[in-house]
């Protein structure tokens, strides 16, 4: 059965398609272009905290506590992306551009895979970069970042 562009078949199973990028000024960049970054997915998306801030009433005559109001609070995710470079220079300026991606104070990222699409507003992120002997001889590093996100997600079906 033939199919439109970018329509996966109804008989295929599984993801064929994942793009993750992060708005940069009036730009979006790909971290999963598969040349300078890809993402990790043994740890990208595997937990999102989801908390509240809560407005709760005690009385001094009835036990326990009320709640009164109730915010979601903002929602921790993980982002992992692998990094490579033709050189350790081009490593180095890759891993620094990723980091400046992250470390914007507001920005979003745009989550497709098939046939689904999301946006996730961010501020933000904490990370950890990790380049050991072995990954710096094969021109790899990878970058972790804890991004908190707000708790609403704009979602949309593209195809």
């Amino acid at each position: 059965m033939k199919v439109p562009y970018g329509v996966v078949a109804p008989e295929s199973k599984g993801l064929s398609y994942l793009a993750v990028e992060v708005s940069y000024g009036s730009r979006w960049v790909n971290i999963n272009d598969g040349d300078k970054f890809r993402i990790n997915a043994d740890q990208t998306r595997e937990q999102s905290a989801k908390s509240w801030r809560k407005t709760v009433a005690e009385s001094p005559v009835l036990g326990g506590s009320y709640l009164v109001h109730a915010v979601p609070d903002m929602v921790m995710e993980t982002v992992s992306v692998w990094v490579g470079g033709e050189d350790q220079t081009d490593l180095a300026d890759n891993y620094w551009f990723l980091q400046s991606l992250f470390e914007q104070m507001d920005y979003r990222i745009r989550w497709t895979f098939n046939e689904y699409r999301e946006y996730w507003r961010c501020q933000l992120a904490d990370s950890v970069l990790s380049r050991g002997h072995v990954w710096t001889h094969n021109q790899m590093a990878i970058e972790t970042f804890n991004v908190p996100r707000y708790p609403d997600v704009t979602r949309e079906r593209i195809a």
